[in-house]
């Protein structure tokens, strides 16, 4: 399947434009062009892929851009470890036990860090993940009611009530 992308940016007033166009083998072709307001050309390149190289490829731009931006004083976002990879099943067992091995009477926002820090997520993630597991994301060690799984909604529990 052959294809075309373009993506437009702009910043400190220079326009950057990224065209992807991949062949029927699944090569990629990447031209970077930007252009300054008067329209004199202020960046090219071009980054030919073989099929299946893309995801290496990204990776390594990702680090190093975030490596240059660092040196230019920008502020840079830093993703945790497993952000948007799936859970798998024994992550979610693992979550699960962790959670119900609490005493209640400890803070849930406590556990919840301590489970983002170990399982390399968000703690958003972990409270997100814990009613599908069927835990009481609000009371540490305890599983959800009926009552409260209605609460958060049909589908926040695994297979829905």
């Amino acid at each position: 399947m052959t294809f075309t992308m373009e993506y437009t940016s702009t910043a400190r007033d220079t326009t950057y434009t990224l065209t992807v166009t991949a062949d029927a083998d699944g090569a990629l072709e990447i031209d970077l062009r930007g252009d300054d307001p008067a329209g004199s050309t202020v960046a090219e390149g071009t980054l030919a892929l073989p099929p299946g190289g893309a995801t290496e490829a990204a990776r390594l731009l990702h680090q190093s851009l975030t490596a240059i931006a660092a040196f230019e004083g920008r502020r840079v976002r830093r993703s945790v470890g497993n952000a948007n990879q799936r859970w798998t099943a024994d992550a979610d067992a693992t979550l699960r036990e962790a959670w119900l091995a609490h005493d209640p009477a400890t803070p849930a926002v406590e556990v919840i860090r301590a489970l983002a820090t170990a399982h390399q997520r968000s703690p958003a993630a972990i409270r997100a993940r814990l009613p599908r597991l069927g835990c009481d994301p609000d009371v540490t060690g305890r599983l959800l009611t009926e009552s409260t799984a209605s609460l958060l909604g049909r589908d926040a529990v695994a297979g829905g009530p």
